[in-house]
């Protein structure tokens, strides 16, 4: 305590401002220069204090508190200074002086070693040139990622988007561990967590056996790939047939098989369509060979002559001789190949149309052609003709532009077919078309012939019959047979062998039912209603046969004792494919209600059958102020 007593007792000494004999501005003069000096040194750490918190990864931060320090002290030792003018605390101003002068020397001391370590800190401009590296290095590293993402999101919308199902089966285990957006929509699931996991056959109608999973295993490590059509069934139940291939792929170093299944049911259906089709049309073949029987004989020369003439276009179309060669821009032969021909090699090349062709008219021809090709740089596809051995000789001829390897324009190659042989068979055909035309309005002329005789026949028999309800059997027959006969009139009269006016059909049908029935048919007036519209012969025939019973059904039962009336036909489109033929009268009606999948009468039974068997249509029978019959059924397409 006594020692401490002795530092800040300061009576045995005098103050400093005696030495400046208390001349006020010489006082005045220290005490504000040591003030300012002393300020100024302590505002040097603040600065420092606060660059090096917020420089956190300033280097050798420990110096600059060394600094502060040692600033902080030289500040104090002049507040000292300004004390000691009233008050000769000499002690305590020594004792911070010689702290000051001991921290002085230990940061001199510890700032030499740093100053090698200091000078190999890199210069400003060496920073700005590595942060400019720096820079340029991210900006790269930046473009590179954006590159990978854009590929990678690139890669996931191919994945994705993709038409069909693609899946990620494990190699080993044969489960599937990832698939697209299309594999959940193919086999009606919500989410991938009920596809993935489980073994892609558990998808199939009828699941793989061992031996056929080590055989398609096999087959992929040999051949690289596997693929077959099958049939699958989705989360939902519904069957459909796809085509699977399978192929390994490395990702990653890491071996996997990459599965797409293709959605081919619209092409089975196809394909069940058309065989249904053929069976039907070869039903329908039968049938029709079966009623034209007597004409098979005579139409077996023709079907020769006709194959014939195919063996011998297929004959021709084979030795085709084919004409390869290109030229420059100057049009000369650079190159030629006719095996054909066997024509000189040497002696087309570096020759133009002129220098070969005898007539001029024929290069002219060939070389117009050809220019324009060259002028527009498009090519041209046109049929050509030019004298050989005193011949006229067809050749279909096509020109492409060429381009070098600059992508500049060269020259020309062609190609030239020989044709003349197919002006020829198209000769020969158009003749054998027109024998077939009229060969087959011959056939339906003679069956028109027949059915008329037999109609004839029967009229003659009905002359002899005395029984009333004999005689209307007969009658009745004899209507049908007529509206068969006058079938085959229109076809043979028509342009059209596979369709006929159905208008004009009904028309002169019904004209030869009120001949048939003149005694009843002055009271009754038949109009018709129906739309313009060709149908093909079956859909007549079976049409004119209801309209045949349905007509004599209401001359013979509607109108009574000499009533007047009217007997309606009408033929218009319902919807879409789909037509209405109505038949309707205002006669008397029926006396009790008629099912007619079990009508007594054969007329009526054989409307039914037609409608529901033959057109598989509808039929509807209202009697309501008279009798109306609906049917309503599909026209097939041609």
């Amino acid at each position: 305590m006594e020692l401490i007593y002795e530092l800040f007792d300061s009576r045995v000494f005098i103050p400093h401002g005696h030495c400046y004999l208390w001349n006020p501005s010489l006082v005045w003069l220290h005490i504000l220069s040591d003030l300012l000096i002393a300020i100024a040194y302590y505002s040097i750490p603040i600065s420092l204090g606060y660059f090096v918190r917020k420089r956190e990864d300033l280097p050798y931060q420990w110096i600059f508190r060394l600094f502060s320090l040692f600033i902080i002290l030289c500040g104090t030792t002049h507040l000292i200074e300004i004390w000691t003018l009233w008050y000769p605390a000499y002690w305590i101003s020594g004792i911070i002086k010689a702290l000051t002068a001991i921290v002085s020397i230990f940061t001199a001391a510890s700032f030499a070693p740093l100053i090698p370590q200091l000078l190999a800190l890199p210069s400003h401009s060496q920073l700005a040139a590595i942060n400019i590296a720096l820079e340029r290095e991210i900006a790269e590293r930046k473009q590179t990622e954006l590159e990978l993402i854009r590929s990678r999101e690139l890669k996931e919308a191919i994945y994705n988007e993709s038409a069909d199902a693609l899946f990620l089966v494990d190699s080993i285990s044969l489960l599937i561990f990832d698939c697209n957006q299309r594999a959940l929509e193919m086999f009606e699931v919500n989410q991938k967590e009920d596809l993935i996991g489980i073994a892609g056959q558990t998808l199939q109608k009828q699941q793989f056996t061992d031996d056929e999973i080590s055989k398609i295993v096999g087959d992929m490590q040999k051949f690289g790939f596997w693929s077959r059509e099958i049939e699958y069934v989705t989360r939902k139940g519904r069957s459909f047939w796809g085509n699977i291939a399978a192929k390994p792929i490395n990702v990653a170093g890491k071996t996997i098989n990459m599965v797409r299944v293709k959605d081919i049911s619209d092409r089975k259906e196809s394909e069940e369509r058309i065989r249904s089709l053929n069976i039907e049309l070869e039903e329908k073949v039968k049938e029709r060979t079966l009623e034209l029987s007597k004409a098979n004989a005579a139409l077996e020369i023709e079907v020769g002559e006709r194959k014939l003439a195919q063996e011998r276009f297929y004959l021709v179309l084979k030795n085709s001789p084919i004409t390869v060669f290109m030229q420059d821009r100057e049009l000369r032969y650079t190159w030629f190949y006719n095996p054909v021909l066997r024509t000189n090699y040497d002696e087309i090349i570096g020759k133009n149309d002129f220098d070969l062709f005898l007539v001029p008219e024929d290069a002219q021809r060939l070389t117009s052609v050809k220019q324009l090709v060259l002028n527009s740089g498009i090519g041209v596809r046109e049929e050509v003709f030019v004298m050989a051995n005193g011949q006229k000789r067809y050749f279909d001829l096509t020109v492409e532009p060429y381009q070098d390897r600059n992508g500049e324009l060269s020259g020309i190659g062609c190609v030239a077919l020989d044709v003349t042989w197919r002006k020829q068979s198209e000769e020969e055909l158009r003749s054998a078309y027109e024998r077939e035309v009229v060969l087959t309005k011959e056939i339906h002329h003679r069956v028109k012939n027949n059915l008329q005789i037999v109609s004839g026949l029967l009229y003659l028999q009905s002359r002899q019959v005395q029984d009333r309800e004999m005689r209307e059997i007969i009658n009745s027959s004899r209507n049908r047979i007529q509206s068969m006969a006058l079938l085959h009139e229109k076809l043979y009269q028509s342009k059209n062998l596979e369709n006929i006016d159905f208008i004009a059909y009904i028309k002169s049908l019904t004209r030869n039912l009120q001949t048939s029935y003149a005694s009843k048919s002055a009271a009754i007036s038949l109009n018709i209603n129906a739309e313009p519209l060709d149908v093909d012969i079956d859909t007549a025939i079976y049409c004119g046969l209801i309209i045949n019973e349905l007509v004599s059904n209401s001359f013979k039962y509607a109108f009574p004792e000499d009533r007047t009336g009217q007997i309606m036909i009408e033929f218009a489109k319902h919807s879409d494919d789909f037509y209405n033929l109505i038949v309707r009268d205002n006669g008397i009606g029926m006396t009790e209600a008629i099912d007619l999948k079990d009508a007594e009468k054969l007329g009526l039974q054989l409307v039914y059958s037609l409608v529901t068997e033959q057109l598989k249509g509808e039929v509807l029978l209202e009697n309501f102020h008279g009798t109306v019959f609906k049917i309503s059924f599909k026209i097939k397409s041609n």
